[in-house]
């Protein structure tokens, strides 16, 4: 079946102006496994949407062979409210302007909805009611608020990924190394994935908290359980995970191929497309998020990197030094950042001008730190 291409007005901004969301789905509804695949949620990330331009031709041509054996919905920018968010020429993407705060936070809550809407009616047989499941997710999307354009674009989004067997959400960092967040309970499909596009590191949470996009859409299927005995026998259904594809600024044709080749593979070994995975590494680092040290900065100031990204760092070793540019001793006015962990320095921030208290840098280790807590991303 040709692609077929959506385009879904949003609402209007204000008078006189437009904008709209672009879908590409592949397959046929229904028959096989559905993955979601969403670029740019966080607007002022681009990696994914270059991974994205150069992944459609690729899934053209496996359609055009018959190759397609699932369903594939891709969105290959999610997010336009965030996109027109320019400050004197930036694009400010990550949070929204009318105050609803960070694009990728507090999605919504299948469970309380869909728990009443099955209470009683799950016969125990796994694949009736994994479908049950699905449509009352799909219920309560649908009757979510759409007061203002924020809410309808997370509604839209939602019902195209609310059912699917795997949800790709594609990020980048600051400045890092291909990552991968995933799941303790999709380890396996993550390290895989990791595999399939050469990410070094795989980081892995129980719970991931702050009500990320990947996290609304796999949880619901053990938060369940837990209000629901009757829906003690459904498998995790859904593996969401997100993509962080390097940093900010890596974006060319040659990186997009690569990342879009490797995206394939995953859709071959996960049988929504026909033929062999080739993937691009062989081991991948696992790390607990609560077992990766967020190091930040001490004082306001320019910072100083002392290591390359994918180095492999010990507890105590020199990560970076934030200068106090206003220090009247220019040497006395140099504070340094210590690595709490033994691991792959993978990510660090891409300004050089620093507040007090900003995050700076990622170590991904082995053993779980003590000032480390689950529920909170990487975000403390």
């Amino acid at each position: 079946m040709p692609r077929q291409t959506e385009v879904i007005p949003l609402l209007s901004p204000s008078p006189g102006s437009q904008r709209e969301l672009i879908v590409h789905r592949y397959g046929e509804k229904g028959k096989g496994k559905k993955v979601y695949i969403q670029a740019a949620l966080h607007a002022d990330e681009w990696p994914g949407l270059m991974a994205a331009h150069h992944l459609i031709p690729l899934l053209d041509e496996a359609d055009a062979a018959g190759d397609i054996q699932g369903e594939i919905i891709v969105v290959p920018y999610a997010n336009p409210i965030g996109m027109a968010q320019r400050i004197n020429g930036k694009v400010a993407g990550r949070y929204s302007f009318d105050g609803s705060g960070n694009f990728n936070r507090n999605w919504a809550d299948l469970v309380s909805g869909a728990a009443p809407l099955l209470k009683g009616n799950l016969t125990g047989n796994v694949e009736e009611d994994v479908e049950k499941v699905r449509a009352a997710f799909r219920e309560v999307v649908s009757h979510q608020s759409c007061r203002t354009e924020v809410d309808e674009l997370r509604m839209i989004l939602m019902n195209l990924s609310c059912d699917a067997d795997f949800v790709l959400d594609l990020h980048c960092d600051g400045e890092a190394e291909l990552h991968v967040y995933a799941n303790q309970q999709h380890e396996d499909e993550a390290y895989a994935l990791c595999q399939d596009l050469d990410s070094p590191v795989l980081l892995i949470e129980t719970e991931a908290g702050g009500g990320p996009f990947d996290e609304a859409n796999s949880s619901p299927w053990w938060r369940l359980k837990e209000v629901l005995p009757e829906a003690s026998h459904l498998p995790p259904v859904c593996c969401a995970v997100t993509v962080e594809f390097r940093g900010l600024n890596d974006i060319s044709d040659e990186l997009g191929r690569k990342d879009a080749q490797g995206l394939i593979s995953f859709l071959r070994r996960m049988d929504i497309i026909a033929g062999k995975p080739a993937p691009q590494r062989n081991e991948v680092q696992v790390s607990f998020l609560h077992a990766t040290d967020v190091l930040h900065a001490p004082i306001g100031g320019l910072v100083s990197y002392q290591v390359e990204l994918g180095e492999q760092v010990k507890k105590g070793d020199l990560i970076a030094v934030v200068i106090d540019i206003a220090a009247q001793n220019p040497m006395e006015g140099r504070h340094e950042v210590h690595s709490r962990a033994n691991g792959r320095y993978f990510a660090q921030m891409s300004e050089r001008l620093v507040r007090p208290g900003e995050s700076i840098a990622k170590v991904a280790g082995q053993e779980i730190l003590a000032h480390r807590a689950e529920g909170n991303l990487l975000e403390a």
